[in-house]
This record gives structure tokens, sequence and C-alpha cells, in this order.
């Protein structure tokens, strides 16, 4: 992890992580081969506790802190710049 990746649960906080969740939970591909992977049931619609959970910390590990930092920095520029 570099200093621009928060680690959870400071990362709930950081609109880049955001982005990625979001980014996530719009990839049907990605949520099927997590259900499947996972034996989870996000694309049902009936998410269990749970499995956002693990959800969530996939999504940590997997997606945002594979990211360049220079993305990450990106993301949150973005982020900044549509709440002004």
């Amino acid at each position: 992890m570099t200093a621009s990746h928060l680690p959870l649960p400071m990362a709930y906080a950081d609109p880049a992580f955001d982005a990625c969740i979001a980014v996530a939970l719009d990839t049907p591909e990605l949520i099927t081969e997590f259900d499947r992977l996972y034996g989870a049931d996000l694309m049902s619609g009936k998410v269990a506790e749970g499995d956002m959970r693990v959800f969530v910390n996939f999504v940590h590990r997997c997606l945002y802190l594979a990211l360049p930092d220079e993305s990450i920095h990106s993301m949150r520029r973005a982020a900044i710049a549509l709440a002004a």
C-alpha cells in the first residue's frame, strides 16, 4: 500500500474508494464473478450485510489497492471538482 491508498476503514472516507465501489457495483460481470467465487448473491438484489462487507473488502483489495497513485489522485480531483 502506498501513501495514496488508505487502509480500511479510513478508505471509506476517500472519494477514490467511493468511485471504485460505484464502478464495481455498475459492472455486472464483476458482480457475477464475485457471487460465483464467494458464494454470495449480490446480483439478486437481496444483499446480505455480510456479503456486502466481503464485497467492499474485495473491491478494496483487488481494485482500489491495485490502482496506480496517479489514478487515485485523479479520482480524488474529479470528486472535489464535482463537489465544488
